[in-house]
């Protein structure tokens, strides 16, 4: 594979050692050798192989932070990916470099190995051959695609990750990226796990809720809940979208099309125990407010309104009933970064059933 001049970006100066392809693995093992003084090398920890794919060369100072630190913390071979599908030629370079854990007498300890490459041209299959040629063998492959699905994600790459990670909200038409996505699961003998970061974020506000509605006198309401009004910071439409389809799934409502508009989605059921009706409102948050989602929902004998906390990092929820007292809850709020998100992704694992169970509501809404 030949090479190309690099764009003029001061990115490709933390990528670590350039080295050939081919002298990947070799290169490698110098890294962890020369990290020890007494020659023995350092220990080399990698449970998973985590993959960072993006076609957008402006985030890729950004993108090698965050993987840095992602790998600083868990254990994992990391791919950092970069792709520029619009050149004319096809070229493929690459940069290796280490991160480790240092101990208290300044000493490195367990290390990480990053693989760093940017590929030029329109490929699918560059991709697929860069990624399962550079793999930890035998561990899971957890792949972060950045931004929108393109040509690259074909079934040679898709059929073998076991995790895919990717952000619903900066997507254009996130109704036509879902609709791909579930295909490309239904072309697979063991379908990938998708973890969409736009619902992860929304742990500590299910969280609350699920605090909040817990409590007897607040459970009893429930049959008779009349709406909730649901509001998201500019950038965060998706994550309220997750949070209305989660809400329907634990109620056990159905959506009504007929009645349901894009900022009003009403829901209808015949089950027991569940509101036979009631409408979300949906709007924007006042820009001067912390947080990306607000919920308050409305029931006969009160209102329970939840928030983050605009001054410490906690949700806090508070609980109005018709005899006039005040409950106030506060729960810890989890930060928000990509970090953060993908780190609580990765160490939670599992077949993530809750977001499986709520997709199907998510594609009905964005139908509206």
């Amino acid at each position: 594979m030949s090479t190309a001049p690099l764009p003029n970006l001061p990115a490709f100066q933390v990528l670590g050692q350039p080295v050939e392809i081919s002298r990947i693995e070799k290169k490698l093992q110098q890294l962890f050798m020369d990290g020890s003084e007494d020659g023995v090398g350092v220990a080399r920890a990698s449970l998973i192989n985590l993959a960072l794919y993006s076609e957008d060369q402006s985030h890729l100072e950004e993108d090698a932070s965050v993987l840095a630190e992602l790998t600083s913390e868990s254990a994992c071979r990391s791919l950092l990916i970069n792709a520029d599908t619009h050149a004319s030629e096809m070229t493929a370079q690459a940069w290796v470099q280490v991160h480790c854990q240092i101990d208290r007498s300044g000493k490195k300890t367990v290390c990480t190995e990053q693989i760093s490459f940017f590929l030029t041209g329109d490929s699918p299959g560059m991709l697929r051959n860069i990624v399962f040629g550079h793999l930890d063998s035998d561990l899971p492959l957890a792949f972060w695609w950045r931004g929108e699905f393109s040509d690259a994600f074909e079934r040679g790459l898709y059929s073998r990750i076991d995790r895919l990670l990717f952000d619903s909200e900066c997507w254009e038409s996130p109704r036509n990226q879902f609709i791909r996505l579930i295909a490309a699961q239904g072309e697979t003998s063991s379908p990938f796990v998708m973890h969409d970061l736009a619902f992860t974020r929304l742990n500590s506000i299910r969280q609350a809720v699920a605090n909040a509605f817990d409590r007897p006198g607040v459970a009893g309401q429930i049959p008779s809940l009349s709406e909730v009004k649901l509001r998201f910071a500019e950038g965060y439409r998706m994550s309220a979208i997750y949070l209305a389809a989660w809400i329907a799934s634990r109620l056990g409502v159905s959506l009504d099309s007929n009645q349901s508009k894009p900022e009003r989605y009403v829901f209808v059921s015949n089950r027991k125990g569940a509101p036979s009706t009631f409408a979300l409102e949906v709007s924007g948050l006042d820009p001067d407010r912390k947080g990306t989602v607000e919920v308050d929902f409305e029931l006969p004998e009160a209102k329970v309104e939840i928030s983050r906390c605009q001054t410490r990092d906690f949700m806090r929820t508070l609980t109005h009933r018709s005899d006039c007292s005040t409950d106030e809850d506060w729960l810890p709020a989890k930060k928000l970064t990509d970090v953060a998100l993908v780190g609580d992704i990765l160490n939670r694992a599992g077949r993530n059933r809750t977001y499986s169970e709520v997709l199907p509501m998510v594609q009905e809404i964005l139908t509206l």
